[in-house]
């Protein structure tokens, strides 16, 4: 399957999809699943930065696990307690704050793939 576009088309391509760092058929591609699928389409950045979040979710919910454990295993003094709920408190709060952010990066991702009104 080919498209035939205008010189025009063709620059305006080019400038698109060297823009988010992808050939012009990736670029062509994406536009085309983005708007059958309705779901993101990422670049190599927005995937790599998208893998950095998941890493970092994670690891808060390794520490989240860990201080679940020493609570349900530990007799602990009042001052103590406080502390690990307090970090507990800490962590929801950075996880809500990834995941807006991951939210965010979605539908800005979605609204660049949508046309324009």
């Amino acid at each position: 399957m080919g498209l035939r576009l205008t010189l025009a088309d063709m620059v305006a391509l080019e400038r698109e999809a060297a823009l988010r760092g992808q050939s012009r058929t990736q670029w062509a591609v994406a536009l085309i699943r983005a708007r059958l699928h309705g779901q993101p389409q990422l670049g190599r950045g927005e995937a790599i930065a998208f893998l950095e979040v998941q890493r970092e979710l994670r690891r808060i919910g390794v520490n989240i696990n860990q201080i679940a454990r020493a609570l349900n295993t530990a007799v602990m003094e009042g001052a103590v307690l406080d502390l690990e709920v307090a970090q507990l408190d800490a962590y929801v709060h950075e996880i809500r704050a990834h995941l807006v952010g991951v939210r965010e990066a979605f539908a800005g991702n979605l609204s660049y793939w949508s046309p324009e009104p």
